[in-house]
């Protein structure tokens, strides 16, 4: 199976994950409208590490995809395949960053 294919799956499945947390976190706090701001944050980044690469894929084809094979098509799908491996982690990456805001911030009172 395609290697790009199961990490964005698994990139949309943490991901998911995360903004269910970092939500239940800020409502924890009763700083229930930041983890709603945070949650929202993870699910973009969950859509643009999900669908960047597939979006890419289908409008050019031919510049990741070169039918000739040989040594430039190698390094681009090894560049391909490093890029969206670190897109699959994007929502984490967001997530930690809004944890970081709201420890910071501190519980209402």
């Amino acid at each position: 199976m395609n290697t790009t294919l199961n990490l964005s799956s698994l990139g949309a499945s943490t991901g998911i994950l995360a903004a269910g947390l970092i939500f239940m976190y800020g409502v924890w706090l009763g700083r229930r409208d930041l983890g709603l701001r945070a949650a929202m944050g993870v699910m973009v980044a969950v859509l643009m590490g999900g669908l960047l690469p597939m979006i890419v894929m289908w409008s050019a084809p031919q510049l990741l995809f070169p039918s000739s094979g040989g040594l430039r098509g190698s390094v681009l799908m090894v560049i391909w395949n490093i890029v969206s491996a670190g897109l699959a982690f994007l929502p984490w990456a967001v997530a930690l960053n809004w944890l970081e805001l709201l420890r910071r911030e501190g519980p209402s009172t």
